[in-house]
């Protein structure tokens, strides 16, 4: 499949924003049952199912969590490398890497449904990022990883929550960052993205020499409201300050975007 939207795509995500009755029935008859290809405003192209959470925000408002590429941006520039821990299907992580095509790009998606369209989706925006399915976490092995219900693979985690309403559980390789880095298996981040629906005090106790680099200069995470969290502990011991983003596509949520900065010696 091309990258590039046709008549079709065009129409189908025209009749989505404005909310239109029989929008099933037109992608079937248009032959676009397996998702309306979109570009965002940043330059990036995607296969997205307008029925899924997130999909149907970028396709309706352009981008899903702008403010959190925009921290990304302002803090990536040629040679920096960035990981992206709980990518998805890399609108994040592609988005960037189009953006600042000399950055190294590393995307950690464990989810196979949403490993498969990172991968797609790195063949269509940047075919030199790099990609793995191993889940980051704070040991090496392998865990459960509940995957998110039908329509929002977002929800997908390794830290289940009683009322989450999961899809079901495939097995997933786990290793820790710092072993990583180690191995010289990938390169230490500068930047890092991290979204993993409350795993992420795992995956940071993982990164415990990453994070004391003093290269290590920028982490935006996901993370409950509240002042005094686990992952704001981790990070304000690894010497960084946090600082909350304001959300700006409207995506009703109970967690917030925050950006942890690495604060300078005086």
């Amino acid at each position: 499949m091309s990258p590039h939207p046709d008549w079709r795509d065009r129409l189908l995500a025209s009749w989505w924003r404005r909310h239109w009755r029989g929008f099933l029935s037109l992608r079937r008859l248009l032959g676009r049952t397996n998702g309306v290809r979109g570009v965002t405003p940043y330059g990036s192209t995607f296969l997205l199912d307008p029925l899924s959470y997130i999909d149907g925000i970028v396709l309706t408002d352009g981008f899903y969590e702008s403010e959190v590429l925009d921290a990304l941006r302002a803090a990536t520039s040629t040679g920096t490398v960035v990981w992206d821990i709980g990518a998805n299907f890399g609108l994040h992580a592609m988005t960037l890497a189009r953006l600042v095509p000399g950055a190294t790009i590393v995307a950690f998606e464990p989810n196979p449904s949403e490993h498969a369209r990172l991968l797609r989706h790195r063949a269509w925006n940047a075919p030199a990022a790099l990609t793995s399915s191993v889940a980051l976490s704070s040991s090496n092995g392998m865990l459960p990883l509940h995957l998110g219900p039908a329509g929002n693979s977002g929800m997908t985690t390794l830290s289940p929550w009683s009322q989450g309403g999961y899809s079901g559980t495939v097995l997933v390789a786990t290793a820790r960052g710092d072993d990583l880095v180690a191995a010289d298996v990938v390169p230490a981040p500068q930047v890092i993205k991290l979204d993993v629906e409350g795993h992420e005090a795992e995956v940071l106790r993982g990164l415990s020499a990453v994070l004391r680099r003093p290269e290590c200069s920028l982490v935006v995470f996901e993370d409950a409201l509240e002042a005094t969290t686990e992952p704001k502990q981790l990070l304000e011991a690894a010497g960084f300050q946090l600082s909350s983003l304001e959300r700006r596509e409207p995506t009703a949520h109970p967690l917030g975007n925050f950006v942890a900065r690495k604060r300078t010696r005086s």
